[in-house]
């Protein structure tokens, strides 16, 4: 996988975005052919791109990337007086309203839905289990 494009988001109702990875700049796909490889989602006006790139999983944001592989320190937080999490990865760290924010049935000592409301979280749950890497790098590596 030495694409210098690739084609982003499988998911219902999310637009098909082609990131062109030197530049980190997306467009709609337009029916373009170019190799699925990931997912795109917007958090605090950036977007983070998600794909597999020789067997591994990277995260974009502009023309920054890092690998999910270990190497890069990744940290995810909420502060629960202001109703804001904090995600990181290297030296970049974006704070944002937490999902949970305007939720009264909210319980922060019951266990979290983090993963299923908050993308960054999916990405800090897949940086901590190598097997969902794996099999995630499978899926967009075909």
């Amino acid at each position: 996988m030495t694409e210098t494009r690739v084609l982003l988001n499988d998911l219902p109702g999310k637009p098909q975005l082609v990131l062109y990875k030197l530049t980190g700049v997306l467009h709609p796909a337009g029916g373009e052919v170019v190799p699925l490889r990931g997912c795109a989602n917007r958090v605090e006006g950036k977007i983070f791109c998600l794909y597999a790139e020789h067997g591994n999983l990277m995260l974009q944001v502009g023309v920054r990337r890092w690998p999910l592989d270990g190497s890069v320190v990744v940290n995810y937080t909420h502060d629960f007086d202001k109703k804001a999490t904090t995600f990181s990865i290297g030296d970049f760290s974006v704070e944002y309203e937490a999902w949970w924010a305007f939720d009264p049935t909210y319980n922060k000592f019951a266990p979290e839905r983090d993963e299923d409301e908050d993308p960054l979280a999916y990405v800090y749950a897949l940086r901590m289990d190598a097997q969902r890497r794996s099999e995630l790098v499978k899926r967009w590596s075909v």
